[in-house]
């Protein structure tokens, strides 16, 4: 047992720094933008390359989790991430911010994959409750570094958060590296017995054939997909210029979210050890609809706003349970293609959520804009919302 924690915390780890790099890009980016001079569409291209990077590798990197040693596969990532954030602090022009940024996608994008392969391998018994745990703490470290940065403003400084992650990472990096082990033993002979491993494409087609797995991805999708648009992109921007809260004040409403998530995450682990995912991602899947809906009505009081947006991020945070769903209708030997595919799913369908919501919002900067903007913007939220409900009704407790 001691080994196996040893093991997800190197893993758990990697993934609270992959959230905090993330946090600390998005309040340095505008400095960055005016420090390399960039224009907003060179800034656009920065942010696709990260996550076309985040998804190409995460793929790559799942299908091969198994048959490769855990050291080199999450190593080489967090030794990816690492150089990432050393070439983007000494960026000075565009090409080389781009690099940065597809390494960083590359690196990072495998931290949640990482983690969600060892806790399949060492903790298959108490899988929800370490997959949600998992998130809940990484989210937490988030919202932690969210609710900081206002008050310590030299961590608002890109050069300084990204000095301190490049230690860090290159610190989490060594460590894998010398510590890591396979839950496991890898199985080198079965290939040369069978003639040749099964090819990827192959296995990813019958992944892809199964009803069960694009149940779990449209529950993983609505929750936590929404949760990375909302409380990632666009929620502070909505406090700020829909709302008038201050630039200080408008990150900790959003915290409401996160700590909501990660109560959620936490609960919804514990609870599904007890009683299965079912009822538990039904549960979370109709409380976010219905804060959804309740924000969308009607201008709401502060102090309203803040327990609403508390309780969506409640609903949210079963997100999780998508894969214990999925890992409840694949072979044990699939799990970790099934779920990079999944999870690059729930990024790409993140993208295109922020993309539909800032096409309804428009510019919310115009002194036309106001909560009618709001409003249309969160229709997409809740028809994701409604999309994680829908796929909650249909999930079976172990998949035929």
């Amino acid at each position: 047992m001691q080994s196996s924690i040893i093991q997800w915390l190197l893993v758990e780890a990697f993934y609270c720094l992959h959230t905090l790099t993330l946090t600390a890009y998005a309040n340095g980016a505008d400095e960055f933008q005016h420090t390399l001079k960039l224009s907003s569409l060179q800034m656009g291209y920065l942010a696709a390359g990260f996550f076309v990077a985040f998804g190409l590798s995460q793929l790559l990197v799942g299908s091969q989790l198994g048959s490769k040693p855990n050291r080199w596969l999450i190593g080489g990532s967090a030794a990816m991430a690492t150089l990432g954030a050393l070439l983007l602090l000494v960026s000075d022009s565009f090409t080389t911010a781009l690099l940065a940024r597809l390494l960083m996608g590359a690196g990072v994008g495998n931290a949640l994959i990482s983690t969600v392969h060892v806790v399949s391998e060492r903790f298959p018994e108490r899988f929800p409750l370490m997959t949600n745990l998992s998130q809940a703490v990484a989210n937490l470290s988030g919202a932690a570094i969210g609710m900081v940065i206002p008050f310590v403003p030299a961590l608002k400084s890109i050069n300084i958060s990204y000095h301190l992650g490049f230690i860090v990472l290159l610190i989490n990096t060594v460590l894998i590296m010398v510590f890591a082990r396979d839950g496991r033993d890898i199985d080198t002979t079965h290939a040369s017995s069978s003639g040749h491993r099964e090819p990827i494409l192959l296995r990813a087609s019958r992944i892809l054939s199964r009803q069960s797995f694009w149940t779990s991805l449209a529950f993983f999708a609505g929750l936590f997909g929404s949760y990375l648009s909302f409380a990632e992109v666009w929620n502070i921007q909505f406090q700020i210029e829909v709302f008038h809260q201050s630039s200080d004040y408008a990150p900790l409403i959003n915290a409401a979210v996160i700590i909501g998530l990660v109560i959620g995450s936490l609960l919804s682990g514990a609870v599904t050890s007890r009683i299965g995912h079912i009822w538990p991602a039904r549960v979370g899947a109709g409380l976010s609809l219905a804060m959804l809906i309740l924000l969308v009505s009607a201008v709401l009081p502060l102090w309203l706003v803040i327990i609403v947006q508390a309780l969506l991020g409640l609903g949210m945070g079963t997100a999780a349970l998508g894969l214990t769903a999925l890992r409840s209708s694949v072979a044990a030997d699939e799990f970790s293609l099934a779920s990079s595919l999944m999870l690059t799913g729930v990024i790409f369908s993140a993208g295109l959520l922020s993309a539909a919501v800032g096409f309804s919002a428009g510019n919310l900067s115009l002194a036309t804009s106001g909560f009618a903007h709001y409003q249309h913007a969160l229709l997409w939220f809740i028809g994701f919302a409604g999309m994680a409900c829908t796929a909650s009704l249909t999930m079976r407790a172990k998949a035929a």
